[in-house]
């Protein structure tokens, strides 16, 4: 809640003919910032325009803060337009007028105007007065019926700062001009040319235009590097290829990552493809919740044409499988299978925290970076909306996996508690624990007989090592929340805990 200084000193001022609805409405859209952070000019001398007065409460703050800008006020209403002239009538710095056309013609020299306010019901002005001034900053509400990002879209390329109050209760704020692209798409690819274009026919002809496709041939044996030099000569400006020697898949990602222009990033496995309207639908989706992460449903795809429907987790807030909208607890997100490609993610943000791709580690590399980015998510949107297909069964992919590979699943461990443990909150610890007694379970399940020995006893060790900031009571709560094997393992952790406190204790 924001507080003003003197708030309730301005509230007693406001005239008892502005009916309580109005006066109560507009002190809790002042206090929880319904039209956004900026309610006056931010110019010493600026001019503000207020197009439905109200009761009035917003220009009283105006002039506390911003005492020598000039504000015009227009109110049709003549019930109100009197209650304005009674509080604000015999202020020099306010000029109020019954209509917009009575503004335009007594507009004198204004040119600028620093900062605009308009009710949903006088929104069609809008447009008129954009028409008419330079806008600076407005702030105005618009109806159930009208899109964030739409309206968004509309008004950006005219006005630097735009806050949208929706009728929902969402709001949004815009401090930037729409990115020239929007998402910038990373597709590595090795030992994938029979499938590859596919995957970029899929991309090339995505519905949202300021899109770029960046391929990383990572030194492949096969024609990747060829294929996809066809396609930047097809679309030039749309894909982009980078070229580099044979480092691994999160090399690949990092280097695409290293040149994305894009306001999100996302990533597309070179053997699987998506949807024309994934990524359109996707960055609408963050502009309308407001989101550092967008995600998508996604389809297992097999030979023949084959596809099948995955095991999801619905975590949104809307409907009755919570199967679209806000994530209101993200950490719900962190256990659930590594699936990178389904999403588009703040670049900014993934920047700012540095999130990468741990090169050190030579697959399952999607793990560690989707549990990093949506732990420090802000805000994710969701929809079950199926746009990834995911191909399954082609030879050479780490899931296939049945031998001493499996063994990585501790370097990545060791990195991911390094990152975690130090700076985050015990809910994503918490979360941590359980992927990976989920991995370790996973693991047990397939590797090869002759080595399941010598994997429990280093998940054991893992388990035991690196979360003594969790409780042995939080452990226990864990452990009857998880499979039987991975139960069995924590179990075994806890155990070992036990057996070193009492060593311990003897010496």
């Amino acid at each position: 809640m924001i507080r003003f200084a003197n708030f309730h000193s301005h509230v007693r001022k406001i005239p008892l003919s502005v009916p309580a609805s109005i006066r109560d409405e507009d002190i809790s859209r002042l206090e929880h910032a319904w039209f956004g952070p900026r309610f006056c000019s931010q110019r010493r001398n600026g001019v503000s325009l207020f197009v439905g007065g109200r009761s009035g409460l917003e220009c009283l703050l105006h002039l506390q803060y911003a005492p020598n800008a000039s504000i015009h006020v227009i109110e049709p209403d003549p019930a109100l337009y009197a209650s304005l002239s009674g509080l604000l009538g015999q202020d020099q710095r306010v000029t109020l007028h019954n209509d917009l056309d009575g503004f335009l013609q007594n507009k004198q020299d204004i040119e600028v105007l620093d900062f605009v306010r308009v009710d949903d019901a006088h929104y069609f002005t809008v447009w008129k007065l954009i028409k008419h001034f330079q806008i600076r900053a407005l702030a105005t509400e618009i109806s159930f019926s009208d899109s964030i990002y739409n309206v968004s879209e509309q008004l950006r390329p005219h006005i630097p700062f735009l806050y949208l109050a929706h009728a929902s209760g969402r709001g949004r704020g815009f401090d930037k001009p729409r990115p020239k692209i929007a998402v910038s798409v990373i597709v590595p690819a090795y030992g994938v040319a029979a499938q590859l274009p596919q995957c970029l026919d899929s991309l090339v002809n995505q519905t949202l235009d300021e899109l770029e496709i960046i391929v990383v041939d990572d030194g492949s044996p096969d024609k990747c590097g060829e294929i996809a030099d066809g396609y930047a000569a097809r679309y030039p400006g749309r894909v982009v290829v980078v070229h580099k020697a044979n480092g691994g898949c999160a090399s690949a990602r990092n280097a695409g990552m290293d040149v994305a222009k894009g306001q999100f990033i996302g990533f597309v496995d070179g053997d699987d493809w998506v949807t024309h309207d994934m990524y359109a639908d996707l960055y609408k989706m963050t502009i309308e919740d407001a989101a550092d992460v967008a995600q998508g449903g996604y389809k297992f795809a097999y030979e023949g044409g084959v596809t099948k429907d995955s095991d999801d987790i619905y975590a949104g807030n809307l409907g009755i499988f919570k199967r679209s909208g806000v994530v209101e607890q993200p950490q719900l997100l962190l256990t659930g299978q590594p699936t990178i490609w389904r999403r588009i993610y703040d670049r900014e943000l993934l920047i700012e925290n540095g999130i990468r791709f741990p090169e050190h580690i030579k697959r399952f590399d999607d793990l560690p970076f989707q549990f990093e980015a949506l732990s420090i998510a802000r805000r994710i949107s969701t929809t079950a909306q199926p746009y990834y297909f995911y191909r399954q069964g082609r030879v050479g992919q780490d899931i296939l996996a049945k031998d001493e590979k499996l063994f990585v699943h501790f370097e990545i461990f060791d990195y991911l508690k390094t990152r975690i443990i130090s700076r985050m909150r015990a809910d994503v610890i918490s979360q941590l624990l359980r992927v990976e007694l989920n991995t370790h379970a996973w693991a047990l399940g397939r590797i090869d007989k002759h080595l399941v020995s010598d994997y429990t006893a280093r998940a054991i060790r893992s388990l035991h090592d690196g979360y003594e900031v969790l409780s042995t009571k939080h452990k226990y709560v864990i452990l009857a929340s998880v499979g039987p094997d991975a139960a069995e393992l924590l179990q075994n952790a806890l155990r070992l805990k036990k057996s070193s406190q009492s060593a311990a204790f003897l010496k």
